[in-house]
């Protein structure tokens, strides 16, 4: 089965993918004005503000698996779902907060992957839907959704 989201990489190195997309994210919420923040990226779609919520939450929750993926010997992954996380959180958290918490939670993110060799990156772990899969799945899945979601702000902000 293919890593979810590796065809936002274009080939590139996930660590090299995350720190550029860091960037790439901070110049785009510059141009979030108040009006923006609460525009859906298309109709009936999410807002700036749930989209900032949502790739929060996956930046902490993909954190947490490529942190257990090296540390834990026999790491399962848990197969998660958004909606549960965004029906208790997804209003709750303005964007402001949100484009925070994943400003920093992706700071961290970075260091570690930077930090990881080629072995550990190569660590298999299991994943109860697509089988044995390793640290570099995890990254390049870490990576990929973070431009994947950019990708629907950019739509917001050229309105």
């Amino acid at each position: 089965m293919p890593t979810p989201y590796a065809e936002h990489l274009d080939g590139k190195d996930p660590v090299d993918v995350l720190r550029s997309s860091i960037a790439e994210y901070h110049e785009l919420t510059s141009h979030l004005t108040k009006e923006r923040w609460a525009t859906p990226y298309a109709p009936g779609k999410w807002t700036a503000q749930q989209v900032f919520v949502h790739v929060a939450q996956w930046e902490m929750i993909f954190g947490v698996r490529l942190r257990c993926a090296v540390s834990v010997p026999g790491y399962v992954v848990q197969p998660l779902n958004q909606d549960p996380f965004m029906a208790v959180e997804g209003a709750a958290v303005d964007g402001q907060t949100a484009w925070a918490a994943f400003k920093q939670m992706r700071r961290m993110n970075i260091a570690l992957a930077a930090s990881l060799s080629e072995a550990q990156r190569a660590t298999k772990v299991q994943h109860p839907e697509r089988g044995e899969i390793d640290v570099n799945d995890i990254l390049v899945t870490l990576a990929g959704h973070g431009v994947h979601h950019f990708k629907q702000l950019r739509l917001i902000v050229t309105k």
